[in-house]
C-alpha cells in the first residue's frame, strides 16, 4: 500500500502543472473622460455620477493616480496607443491634420503642419498581436485618420474585426434632439432599453459578439467608446430624471443652471453612468463565460484588462458648460493636469486586487506592456516610446524604478507637445518627479507667460502626498 501510494505521488510530480495559455487583452478606451467624473477616482467632493462598475473594476487590479494621455486630444492618443510612437516622433500632435500650415490673424504662432493619417503600414499594436496568433477585434470609434471613417482604417491596420461602418459606429451618440426622442422598451427600438433601463449600444453589441465569437482563440479586443464626446445627450430619460433631481437643475433650462459651482450637466452625469454600464457589461461577460481554452476557469481568470480615456475631460466651449475637472486645471487640448491627468484602472492575473499606484504612467505603454503579458517580443526594428509596466503591476506597485526606459534606467520624466490652438494653447511640457514645466509659446496675448513651473506633489518613500494638483502656485521665477 505504502509502495503504491509512493508510485502515484512520484507520477503526480513528474506530470507537469496545467499552465494557462497566452492572455486575451481588453482595451476600454473612453472618450474625454475626466479624472475627476470616476467615484474611485474622487479626493475631493464625490462625483455626482455613479459609478459603480468602473469602482468594482479598481478593487478587481490597480488604480493609478498618476496615469497620463499621451496627448490633450483625440487623434494623437489615440494613434499613439495603437502604434506606440509618441505624437511629436509620429508627426501626429492634433486632429484632422495633413494641410499646409494656416496663420491667424488674431494669433501670433502659426499652427504647424502634422499628419493626417497614422501610416497605413505602421506596426500596430493589433498588427503584431495578430502576427502572433491573436484574433483582434475593433469596436467603436477610429479616428486616426483625417476623418472618423477615412482610410487607413481598423481593417487596414492590423484588425481582423471592426463595428466601424460610417456614422451608425457612434451607436447610442448618434444624433438626437436632448430634449426628446428618448428610448423605450418597445420592440424594434435600435436603442430599446434593456432589463436594468439602460439603452442599447451598438457598439457594446459588437465587442460582446466579438469576444462570444473568438473565446476559443486568443484576443485582442480594442472597445474605443464614443462616450463621453459630444453630443452631450442621454437617450434614458430615467437617468436624466434622475440626475437633473440629484443636481437641482432643470434639462430644459441650461442657463439657470449654477456657474462654476461643480459638476451641474445633468445630460453629461447620465452618460458617465451609461458607459459605467456598458464596462459592466464587459466584463460581466468575461466574469461569466466558461473559457474554451483553459477548462475549469472563466475568461476573466486570463484576461487582461486596460481601462482609461483618450485625454482629460472637456470642460465646454461656445457658451456650453460640459465638466468640471476640479481641483485639476483647465480640460481637453490643454497641457494643464486637467486636460492629460486621465482615470487608468487594470486588472488580470498576477495583478493583485485593491491596489493603488502613484508611479506615473502613460498611454504610450500599453503596448510594450501588452507584448510582455503576451510573451511576444517587440517586433525588429519597431520605436516603442512607452515603458513595460508588467514589472509594476506583478510587483511593488508604488515603486517607480521597477518601470525603466529603453536604456534600462528609470523612467523619471515625461514629454507632451502640443503646438496647437489660442492664446492658452501652444505649449511643450516636461514633467519630472514632482514637478512639471509649461513652455507656452504663445504669449503676446499677456494671458500666459513664458514659462510656468508646479510642483504636483511630495513624493516620500513611493507616496505621492498631493502640493499643487491645482497647478496654481507658478514657481517659475
Amino acid at each position: 500500500m505504502i509502495k503504491r501510494t509512493l508510485l502515484a505521488l512520484s507520477l503526480a510530480l513528474a506530470i507537469p502543472t496545467h499552465a494557462a495559455p497566452v492572455p486575451n487583452i481588453v482595451l476600454m478606451l473612453a472618450d474625454d473622460l475626466g479624472w475627476q467624473e470616476v467615484k474611485c477616482y474622487d479626493i475631493d467632493a464625490p462625483s455626482p455620477a455613479d459609478t459603480p462598475n468602473m469602482d468594482a473594476l479598481a478593487k478587481r487590479g490597480i488604480l493609478f493616480r498618476h496615469a497620463y494621455s499621451p496627448a490633450p486630444s483625440c487623434t494623437p492618443s489615440r494613434c499613439a496607443i495603437m502604434s506606440g510612437n509618441h505624437p511629436a516622433r509620429a508627426q501626429t500632435t492634433h486632429v484632422a491634420g495633413g494641410n499646409p500650415p494656416g496663420a491667424n490673424p488674431k494669433q501670433r504662432m502659426i499652427t504647424p503642419w502634422f499628419s493626417g493619417r497614422m501610416p497605413a503600414n505602421e506596426q500596430t499594436i493589433a498588427r503584431t498581436l495578430r502576427e502572433n496568433g491573436y484574433t483582434t477585434g475593433h469596436a467603436g470609434k477610429w479616428h486616426m485618420a483625417h476623418g472618423h471613417y477615412s482610410f487607413p482604417r481598423p481593417l487596414d491596420q492590423g484588425f481582423d474585426f471592426t463595428t466601424h461602418q460610417g456614422s451608425g459606429a457612434r451607436g447610442i451618440q448618434s444624433g438626437m434632439d436632448r430634449l426628446k426622442g428618448f428610448a423605450t422598451d418597445k420592440p424594434g427600438d435600435p436603442f430599446r432599453l434593456d432589463a436594468e433601463g439602460f439603452p442599447t449600444d451598438s457598439v457594446t453589441e459588437g465587442a460582446l459578439k466579438f469576444m462570444e465569437t473568438n473565446k476559443d482563440k486568443p484576443f485582442f479586443l480594442y472597445y474605443a467608446t464614443w462616450l463621453v464626446h459630444t453630443p452631450i445627450q442621454s437617450r434614458s430619460k430615467a437617468l436624466l430624471d434622475k440626475y437633473c433631481q440629484k443636481l437641482g437643475v432643470d434639462a430644459a433650462n441650461r442657463k439657470a443652471w449654477p456657474p462654476n459651482d461643480g459638476q451641474k450637466n445633468p445630460f453629461f452625469c447620465a452618460m458617465v453612468e451609461t458607459l459605467d454600464h456598458y464596462v459592466g457589461q464587459l466584463v460581466e461577460f468575461l466574469e461569466k463565460t466558461d473559457d474554451p481554452r483553459n477548462p475549469g476557469h472563466k475568461l476573466i481568470d486570463n484576461t487582461y484588462i486596460f481601462f482609461t480615456s483618450d485625454n482629460g475631460g472637456n470642460v465646454g466651449g461656445h457658451g456650453d458648460f460640459i465638466t468640471d475637472n476640479a481641483p485639476l486645471d483647465k480640460g481637453k487640448t490643454s497641457a494643464k493636469e486637467g486636460g492629460v491627468r486621465v482615470p487608468f484602472l487594470i486588472a488580470g492575473p498576477g495583478i493583485p486586487a485593491g491596489k493603488e499606484s502613484d508611479v506615473m504612467v502613460n498611454g504610450l505603454d500599453f503596448y510594450p506592456t501588452i507584448l510582455s503579458m503576451s510573451g511576444i517580443a517587440k517586433p525588429e526594428g519597431k520605436n516603442l516610446d512607452g515603458a513595460n509596466l508588467l514589472p509594476l503591476l506583478t510587483g511593488a506597485v508604488g515603486d517607480p524604478s521597477l518601470v525603466r526606459n529603453q536604456n534600462g534606467k528609470p523612467r523619471t520624466e515625461m514629454v507632451w507637445h502640443y503646438p496647437h490652438g489660442g492664446s492658452t494653447s501652444f505649449q511643450s511640457t516636461i514633467r519630472t518627479g514632482d514637478f512639471k514645466l509649461i513652455r507656452n509659446y504663445e504669449t503676446q496675448s499677456g494671458k500666459v507667460p513664458p514659462l510656468e513651473l508646479y510642483k504636483l506633489t511630495e513624493t516620500k518613500n513611493g507616496k505621492a502626498a498631493r502640493v499643487d494638483f491645482e497647478e496654481a502656485k507658478n514657481l517659475a521665477g
